[in-house]
């Protein structure tokens, strides 16, 4: 899709850069909260892809990666362009997708998945490791995030007792908690992205995919139902295979399910403070039923399709005369 008035703003890139760095900055001075910070970095950069083109955000995002090689190391660097360049060409596919949301997120989370498993692939290869030897390693690099965010915490024994049985249960879970985030993390800012573009005029709005259409085809249901009972049935092995195949897949039916409970929310007429309450005790009461539920509106909304059955209905014009 060709987006309209690129106009050459000479001081576009230098905000966009600041605001990419800034993580870095703080990642030098204090490494755990910087590398939080670094979820950030995307999305300057991929909005100055999506609205300048591919190469200048190539550009761009090799400018950063040569000034993480200058603060934090090589290694950092490397880490930073394989997870950076195909991440932007994703959220740039969301941005401006003319086609079901649903396949252009699952396009875009592909392709960085695919790179990091090549990457994966090459560095055993050179290295000479095992496949289990270089995924320990992997491992342990998120071991250690996670412990240094313990270690920076002021939290009691007991709250830092719960925190480490969590770091084993997402070193278990690690390949679809990773996958389930890229999902979350893709449609947000490329839904956000959008926004900015199609308020400066820049996209032609008409062509572009609603996020109301969100709807997983019917198989997918069938997937669902299979690893969900295998989740349940299973142990050992197995257990986790299907329990990170099933964390993005329930990831994809909780945005199906947010978009129906808007939906219905639209058509009871609720007041905004209304829905944002309402999500806000879900999520700090109970974060994994209240995630769970959203995922099974989801999933039913392809049985009962919410939408169809209660369109929400426009108020009729008032008279011109």
């Amino acid at each position: 899709m060709m987006v309209k008035g690129r106009k050459r703003d000479a001081g576009l890139w230098p905000r966009l850069l600041g605001f990419a760095l800034f993580p870095l900055v703080v990642q030098v001075f204090q490494p755990a909260v910087g590398g939080i910070l670094m979820i950030l970095a995307p999305l300057p950069l991929s909005y100055g892809m999506t609205r300048r083109g591919v190469m200048e955000g190539l550009g761009a995002i090799a400018i950063v990666g040569i000034l993480t090689a200058l603060a934090v190391g090589p290694v950092q660097a490397v880490f930073f362009l394989l997870e950076t360049v195909p991440l932007c060409i994703g959220i740039r596919l969301v941005a401006l997708s003319e086609v079901p949301l649903y396949r252009s997120v699952g396009l875009a989370v592909g392709l960085v998945m695919l790179v990091a498993f090549s990457a994966f692939l090459l560095y055993t290869i050179i290295s000479g490791l095992g496949v289990e030897e270089v995924y320990r390693q992997v491992m342990g690099r998120a071991d250690l995030f996670m412990e240094s965010v313990v270690d920076n915490s002021s939290l009691e024994p007991e709250e830092t007792k719960q925190m480490l049985w969590m770091v084993e249960r997402f070193r278990r879970m690690f390949v679809g908690v990773e996958i389930s985030s890229l999902i979350f993390l893709v449609t947000f800012y490329g839904l956000l992205i959008r926004g900015w573009m199609a308020a400066a005029g820049l996209v032609e709005k008409e062509k572009l995919a609603l996020l109301s259409t969100w709807y997983l085809p019917f198989p997918f249901v069938v997937a669902f139902i299979v690893l969900a009972l295998a989740v349940i049935m299973t142990s050992g092995t197995f257990r986790d295979v299907a329990l990170n195949a099933f964390l993005p897949l329930g990831a994809m039916y909780g945005i199906q399910g947010v978009i129906a409970a808007g939906h219905m929310f639209t058509k009871w007429e609720l007041p905004s403070f209304v829905r944002a309450l309402f999500l806000a005790m879900g999520i700090l009461t109970f974060p994994i039923v209240f995630m769970i539920c959203i995922a099974l509106i989801g999933l039913f909304d392809t049985w009962i399709d919410f939408r169809r059955r209660w369109p929400v209905t426009k108020p009729p014009v008032p008279p011109t005369t």
